[in-house]
């Protein structure tokens, strides 16, 4: 029984206990407290234990301030890239659109009458009412051959021709090439086979008046020594000696650089334009720097959006290699883009297809150092791009850029063309621009575009050389030390041979076997694609793009009378000795 009283009292007293420490964890002011001085927080108040009279209660001390919380830290974000982006073109119209249109010229004679569909006028650029007795003209339709049409004895020219996109040439009278240079017109002829010259309005008896363009006569040229060779393969915008032509690209200063991306009803453009073709743009612009030794720089702007041609992209016939009316196509994206741009603002103008352009539709991109009349003037230097710009080749889009612009710097094409074999193989560039080895300019080629300085080469007359070896140091081309970069000599009044040291560095991707002293001859009177560069094989080269052809230590050729021979070679740069053979 005592046990039992004694578990009473003592849940009797942990029950006391607990009901204390509840009211006194909770206490609030006026209410009865234990021990006088004790304090409790509640909220933001001091309560503490005062006696009043005979009572103990809790009275509110003192109101404190609310402990400032400490903030949460806010992580550090990984920051989103910035799209690279080139510039917008915001430059207006410029010339009054459509002022490029003209109407032909009423003609002050009766001309023979005739049931062909095109009839033309050929008339003198220096006399608008004589006629230029020329002999007629050349035309073809998208991937045809070319046609001669000959003239009558009043200089009109009559031609009747079915439905499609055709160009034509006027030709030059008594083929004076010093004087004048073939125009190039871009025609079609509609379904209800009425033609159509792009920029020009037919007289009132249906002829299209039509002209030649006069030569631009080439700057005054004195060679600095006998290693200047001039060109002499009768081209008059491609040169493969000297002098440039002054309407092509300049070769010091800023280039102003447009680019116009268009799109088509059945291949709609994807992206946003300043940012798909910045890459392709800016690394031309550093190629065309290195190779310049930063003499030249591009300063791209672009059209903001796609330009939707009205035209499906298979219209003109350039779904193969060279096929087409491809000068149609690039004078027909001009005039659409004429009344948006300004093109009195710009030294060269790119036009740029979409990067999921069909082979089918456009193949190629060809160069245009040829002038288009705008708006605005004269565009002398231009190219579209075409599917092999987008391959799945490393630096595709820029190396095709960059090798078209090279035409527009008045250089050669150095690969041949049909049934020729090659003569010059994959060591620049202008020779195949989709090479992943050997593309840097070579030094003729920068030579004659004055990206090599006179202190930079070493010049010799093989009528000079006798048969005492000529001790030579090259350094390698791709290298940004001071020293001679190439050594020059005259064969002939048109003919060059060039040595220079090729070494992995730079643009070049070369294999350690592939290395060596290059050698290749010039011939100034062949034109482009026709085999006038000619690179020379060491001993035991067989490859067929002559990447085994560069000379090693202890090699040697001769080449028209003149040895050459490699005595060492390292890694900055290569001793050879020259002499009569």
């Amino acid at each position: 029984m005592k046990k039992v009283l004694t578990t009473l009292v003592s849940l009797v007293l942990l029950m006391s206990t607990a009901t204390q420490l509840t009211w006194a964890a909770n206490p609030k002011a006026g209410t009865t407290c234990s021990k006088i001085g004790v304090e409790r927080s509640i909220g933001n108040s001091i309560l503490k234990c005062t006696k009043k009279g005979k009572k103990r209660i809790w009275v509110k001390s003192r109101v404190v301030s609310a402990p400032t919380p400490t903030p949460t830290p806010t992580p550090t974000l990984t920051p989103t890239p910035t799209p690279k982006s080139l510039t917008i073109y915001r430059g207006g119209s410029g010339g009054e659109v459509g002022s490029k249109t003209k109407k032909s010229a009423e003609l002050n004679f009766s001309p023979a009458a005739t049931n062909r569909n095109l009839k033309l006028w050929v008339f003198d650029p220096e006399n608008s009412n004589k006629s230029l007795n020329s002999p007629g003209i050349f035309y073809k339709r998208d991937d045809g051959d070319w046609t001669w049409a000959g003239s009558n004895l009043d200089g009109t020219v009559y031609v009747n021709l079915p439905e499609g996109s055709y160009i034509f040439d006027t030709v030059e009278p008594n083929q004076n090439t010093q004087k004048y240079k073939r125009k190039t017109y871009s025609l079609v002829i509609d379904s209800k086979l009425v033609p159509k010259i792009s920029g020009l309005i037919a007289n009132s008896q249906g002829i299209f008046t039509v002209t030649i363009d006069l030569q631009v006569g080439l700057p005054l040229f004195q060679p600095k020594n006998v290693c200047q060779l001039r060109s002499q393969d009768g081209s008059s915008t491609l040169n493969n000696g000297f002098p440039r032509s002054s309407e092509r690209l300049r070769d010091t200063g800023e280039i102003r650089a447009l680019i116009i991306p268009v799109d088509f009803p059945d291949v709609i453009g994807s992206g946003n334009p300043a940012e798909v073709y910045h890459d392709m743009a800016t690394s031309m612009d550093e190629f065309f720097k290195k190779m310049s030794d930063n003499r030249v720089s591009f300063s791209f702007q672009i059209f903001p959006t796609y330009l939707r041609l009205n035209f499906k992209s298979d219209e003109f016939g350039l779904g193969r290699w060279n096929s087409g009316n491809s000068f149609g196509y690039y004078k027909a994206a001009i005039d659409a883009a004429d009344p948006f741009i300004d093109f009195s603002k710009f030294d060269v103008v790119y036009i740029l297809s979409p990067r999921s352009i069909p082979w089918s539709s456009i193949a190629y991109g060809p160069a245009f150092p040829v002038r288009v009349e705008t708006d605005d003037g004269w565009i002398s230097n231009g190219t579209f791009s075409g599917a092999d710009a987008y391959q799945r080749i490393l630096g595709a889009d820029w190396k095709w850029m960059a090798h078209e612009t090279g035409h527009l710097f008045g250089l050669h094409d150095l690969y041949t063309s049909g049934s020729q074999k090659p003569t010059y193989g994959e060591w620049d560039l202008m020779s195949n621009n989709f090479s992943t080895r050997a593309i840097e300019l070579n030094s003729w080629n920068r030579y004659v575009t004055n990206w090599l300085s006179d202190s930079q080469i070493d010049c010799l007359d093989k009528a000079t050389i006798g048969t005492a070896a000529l001790t030579r140091v090259l350094i390698p081309l791709s290298s940004n030390n001071l020293g001679q970069k190439a050594q020059f000599v005259k064969l002939s009044d048109s003919k060059i041979l060039v040595v220079e040291y090729r070494k992995n560095g730079g643009f070049d991707i070369l294999p350690a076997g592939n290395e060596g002293v290059l050698i290749y001859t010039v011939d100034m009177t062949v034109a482009t694609m026709k085999g006038g560069w000619s690179v020379q094989r060491r001993p035991g080269s067989t490859n067929q793009d002559f990447l085994d052809a560069a000379l090693r230590a202890g090699d040697k050729i001769t080449v028209e009378g003149i040895e050459i021979e490699v005595v060492n070679t390292s890694e900055i740069s290569a001793t050879l000795q020259v002499r009569k053979s």
